[in-house]
C-alpha cells in the first residue's frame, strides 16, 4: 500500500500565492502544444481547489467536460465554489477519490492531468498507471510536479554574505530532508526529473518536456501583488508551523535522511536563524532574489492501440 500523509499537502502551504505560478503567454503556448481547443474531456486528478484545471478551462472546447477528483472533501468543495464564483460559464464537476483507485472508467477522458501531486506519493507509478487506464487510446497525459531538491537551495543576495561551509552544510540537510522525507514514504521531491522516464516505463509515446519559464523575483520594496502574497505565505507558515516550519516532520525527515540528534537541533536552529537573518535583510530593503525553480511539464500520448 502507498504511504499517505494524513494531512493535504500543497493546499496546506499554499494560498494565493499559487496564482502566481505561471504566464499567461506561456500557458497560451503550452495550450498550443497541448491542443487543447481539441479536448472535450479533462480530468484534473489531486485537484486540490480547482488552481490548474481553471487556468486550463479557457483553452478547452466550448462545452468541456471537466472533473476534478480530490482525497479532501474541503479541497472537492473548494473547487466548487471557485469555480462558480470565477468560471461561471465554464461547468465542472469536483467529486472525492483516490489518485490510486480513481472513479472514473476507463479511456473516459481527452486528457488527464495533475499538478504537484505525484511528489507526495510513494509508488506514483501507481497514480500514472490510473491516470492512463482514464485517458482514451490516443488521449494525453500530462503532470506538473517541480524538482524541489533544487529548488531548496535557491540562492538570494543573503548567499555570498554565507560562509561556505556553512552553504555545504544547508546543502547537506537539504539532500538529507528530500531523500529522508522519500524513505518516510512520503514521496520524492525531485520527481519532476525523473518523470519522463517514468512515462515511458507506463508505456506512454510522444513525451515531450518543458520547464515554466515563470520566475517569481523578489526586489525591493517589495510592492508587486505576487511578492505581497510570498511574504504573507512566509508569515503565515511560521505562525502555524506549517510548510517548511513543520519542526516534527523537519527532524523526522532529517533522521530518516540520516542525521542524528545533534545534526537535527543544529539544522533547526540554523533554520531559524536564516529565516531571522531574511527578515532583517528584507526589513532594511537589502534581500533580493530571481525567484527561478525546476519546474516541469511532461506530457505523453496513450498508445492508439491502448496498454491497458
Amino acid at each position: 500500500m502507498s504511504n499517505f500523509d494524513s494531512r493535504p499537502h500543497s493546499s496546506a502551504y499554499f494560498g494565493e500565492e499559487r496564482d502566481y505560478w505561471w504566464n499567461e503567454d506561456y500557458l497560451d503556448l503550452l495550450a498550443r502544444r497541448l491542443a487543447l481547443d481539441r479536448v472535450g474531456t479533462l480530468a484534473d486528478i489531486g485537484c486540490g481547489i480547482g488552481h490548474w484545471s481553471g487556468l486550463l478551462a479557457r483553452y478547452l472546447v466550448p462545452g468541456a467536460d471537466i472533473l476534478g477528483i480530490d482525497r479532501e472533501a474541503a479541497n472537492v468543495a473548494g473547487a466548487r465554489d471557485r469555480f462558480t464564483r470565477l468560471w461561471p460559464d465554464r461547468p465542472a464537476r469536483f467529486v472525492e477519490g483516490d489518485a490510486l483507485a480513481l472513479p472514473l472508467g476507463d479511456a473516459t477522458a481527452d486528457l488527464a492531468t495533475c499538478q504537484t501531486l505525484l511528489i507526495h506519493l510513494d509508488e506514483p507509478e501507481r497514480a500514472i498507471a490510473e491516470m492512463i487506464r482514464v485517458t482514451r487510446p490516443g488521449g494525453q497525459v500530462v503532470a506538473v510536479e517541480p524538482n524541489n531538491l533544487f529548488n531548496r537551495m535557491a540562492v538570494s543576495s543573503r548567499t555570498p554574505e554565507t560562509p561556505i561551509d556553512r552553504r555545504i552544510e544547508e546543502a547537506a540537510i537539504a539532500l538529507r530532508l528530500v531523500e529522508g522525507r522519500r524513505r518516510r514514504g512520503l514521496g520524492c521531491e525531485y520527481l519532476g526529473d525523473l518523470l519522463p522516464g517514468l512515462f515511458a516505463a507506463a508505456g506512454l509515446e510522444d513525451i515531450r518536456v518543458w520547464l515554466s519559464d515563470r520566475a517569481l523575483p523578489f526586489v525591493p520594496p517589495y510592492g508587486a501583488p505576487e511578492q505581497q502574497a510570498q511574504l504573507a505565505a512566509m508569515e503565515r507558515w511560521q505562525a502555524e508551523g506549517s510548510g517548511p516550519y513543520d519542526r516534527a516532520d523537519f527532524s523526522a525527515d532529517l533522521r530518516a535522511g540520516g542525521a542524528d540528534d545533534t545534526a537535527i537541533a543544529r539544522a533547526w536552529q540554523n533554520l531559524l536563524d536564516g529565516v531571522a537573518a531574511d527578515g532583517r535583510a528584507i526589513a532594511a530593503r537589502r534581500y533580493h532574489a530571481a525567484g527561478g525553480g525546476l519546474f516541469y511539464i511532461v506530457a505523453g500520448r496513450v498508445p492508439a492501440r491502448s496498454i491497458r
